[in-house]
């Protein structure tokens, strides 16, 4: 029987696609999409066949900051029992082949040292990436920073022109499933953050865009001090947690008040909102002129500190 080589999650993800193009008033098919949707909607006509994993390639653009973590699980189990799900390779016009998903099953066999299950297909840069897209995100959680990345790769990889830029972030948010503005921000938190700092967090599973943003936002700042603290992420913290110290190395330290200068002709005690000034003598004249213009000045001014009118 044949092996549908797509799941229901990308076809959904094509018809989803495909009603988004008719609400925006878009070309109803292009002739890039037409293929893709036939690729995509097509049973395996093929049997699989076993390959030499030297002869396929990664594709440019990742899914996974790192591909072999964890990988030593993968290994076990396909030793045990074998290769259970082909992966997906395109045909090369070298001759080679290319991933499109199944990396991780990839790599587990290259280390085994023996020959991968593959289906192949014919398919265009485009729908390579989009079928690389929703399947990915079915079969794994990819973090926020991961799916960032693979939206920065394929603009980088398909839109090296400014007339092809549209249509790369048209498949990326195809490839995805996810929002048209989103895009354009997850590509410039994945390329406005050094790539060896984002290596050196990691994925940090669990933690969203705000955090993220903020430390774009950081490095934006201050671009010399991004690209130097990666050294300094602790290795041995989760990878949310080192996030936060990325974060927390790259925000300014709050200015500190001076302390005011010993005098035991004045003290000043707070307890709660209240006050209390114990003052000598000789300064209580002027120590009360200048409470009173203190205290004409501040309510002068507005409720955040800033004059007002």
């Amino acid at each position: 029987m044949a092996r549908k080589v797509f799941g229901d999650s990308l076809k959904n993800a094509m018809a989803q696609t495909a009603q988004r193009e008719d609400e925006a008033s878009l070309p109803r098919t292009s002739p890039t999409v037409a293929r893709a949707q036939a690729s995509v909607l097509e049973e395996d006509k093929n049997a699989t066949r076993l390959l030499d994993p030297g002869l396929i390639r990664m594709s440019a653009v990742m899914d996974r900051i790192d591909p072999s973590d964890g990988l030593d699980e993968l290994v076990e189990s396909i030793r045990e029992h074998g290769q259970k799900v082909p992966v997906l390779v395109r045909r090369l016009a070298d001759g080679g082949f290319e991933i499109v998903y199944g990396r991780r099953r990839l790599l587990a066999c290259r280390e085994l040292g023996k020959k991968v299950r593959a289906t192949v297909m014919e398919m265009t840069d485009e729908e390579a990436l989009i079928a690389q897209g929703v399947e990915n995100n079915a079969r794994q959680d990819p973090s926020f920073i991961e799916r960032a990345l693979f939206v920065a790769g394929i603009i980088r990889e398909l839109g090296k022109t400014e007339a092809a830029r549209k249509n790369a972030q048209t498949v990326a948010y195809r490839a995805l499933q996810i929002d048209e503005s989103l895009v354009s921000r997850m590509n410039r938190i994945a390329t406005g953050i050094p790539n060896e700092l984002i290596r050196a967090i990691g994925p940090a599973h669990g933690v969203g865009r705000r955090n993220w943003e903020k430390l774009f936002r950081l490095c934006e700042k201050d671009p010399a001090k991004a690209a130097r603290i990666k050294d300094r992420i602790p290795r041995d913290a989760p990878a949310p947690a080192r996030l936060e110290a990325a974060i927390a190395l790259l925000t300014p330290a709050k200015p500190t008040r001076p302390e005011p200068k010993v005098d035991d002709r004045v003290r000043m005690v707070r307890k709660g909102n209240k006050i209390t000034l114990d003052v000598h003598p000789d300064l209580m004249p002027r120590m009360e002129d200048a409470i009173r213009d203190l205290i004409a000045e501040l309510l002068d001014r507005g409720p955040d500190g800033m004059s007002e009118g």
